[in-house]
């Protein structure tokens, strides 16, 4: 897998990259700014090779992404080199470092119109690492996080008279790896990837109870949270994650059927199609 596998943009002729290199077509005609490659496929090339005039072609599309969904495809695929080369400096801290990378790389591509800097290839990549790295508790980032929970709970110590509570089974591992397996035949596509590990992640940092919506994915406050920081209304982001977590339901009962039939057995898969649906 990689960042640009992750989002279903490992090539030039994928759906999302189709609608962009077709915007590109009209914004061309409106900003000329964004004319300075003749296809969008090229715009990574040439923005490594002219940087100092990269950042004011990408700030222009960075303005666009509030309207313009096309826009966030454009900036994440001309960032895409600088993203794979964060997830490749954290391949010593997780074994899957691709999609929590290619996820908050979205993310920031999705509300760089709020940018103000001049170095926008910079802020996005730059802040994609230390949401990353902070996830995963690396870093200065992560510490800081840690105060700001210190302060906002008061004294740490007093967390030791919270009675105890059974703690619910933690869904993460195997929800990776059928958001991984799924991907990998065809049962989801890159968007939907990055839209469901989106939503795990934001469950995660809510602490959502695993019972509710779908392993928490599609509780309302998930969603709005990831809905907010993509520039996407819920109400569709909720039902592309229901169409997603369906299509992961139907390939893990077909692929269980499957094995059923050669007499093998597919551990855990029961669990996953319960809880999902």
């Amino acid at each position: 897998m990689s960042v640009a596998g992750c989002l279903g943009l490992s090539d030039g002729d994928g759906a999302l990259m189709c609608e962009a290199r077709k915007a590109r077509r009209r914004w061309a005609r409106e900003r000329p700014e964004v004319a300075v490659v003749e296809d969008l496929v090229d715009l990574p090339e040439w923005a490594l090779a002219a940087p100092n005039d990269a950042n004011a072609v990408l700030g222009v599309l960075a303005s666009m992404t509030e309207f313009e969904p096309e826009a966030i495809t454009a900036l994440v695929w001309a960032l895409l080199p600088g993203a794979e080369k964060v997830a490749g400096q954290g391949t010593d801290i997780s074994d899957d470092i691709d999609g929590p990378v290619a996820s908050q790389l979205w993310v920031e591509a999705s509300a760089a119109y709020r940018l103000t800097t001049p170095n926008i290839a910079g802020a996005i990549v730059g802040q994609t690492r230390r949401e990353v790295l902070a996830d995963l508790g690396v870093g200065d980032f992560a510490r800081r996080r840690d105060r700001a929970m210190t302060c906002a709970t008061g004294d740490p110590d007093l967390l030791n008279e919270v009675p105890c509570v059974e703690p619910e089974a933690d869904p993460g591992p195997v929800l990776t790896e059928l958001f991984q397996t799924g991907f990998a035949e065809g049962a989801i596509n890159g968007l939907d990837y990055w839209l469901l590990w989106a939503l795990a992640a934001e469950a995660d940092r809510q602490n959502v109870p695993a019972r509710r919506g779908r392993l928490g994915l599609t509780a309302p406050a998930v969603v709005e949270a990831v809905a907010a920081e993509a520039n996407l209304a819920p109400r569709s982001l909720r039902k592309r994650a229901a169409r997603a977590l369906d299509r992961l339901i139907e390939y893990v009962e077909a692929r269980d059927d499957s094995e059923a039939v050669r007499g093998v057995e597919g551990p855990a898969s029961l669990s996953r199609v319960d809880c999902l649906g």
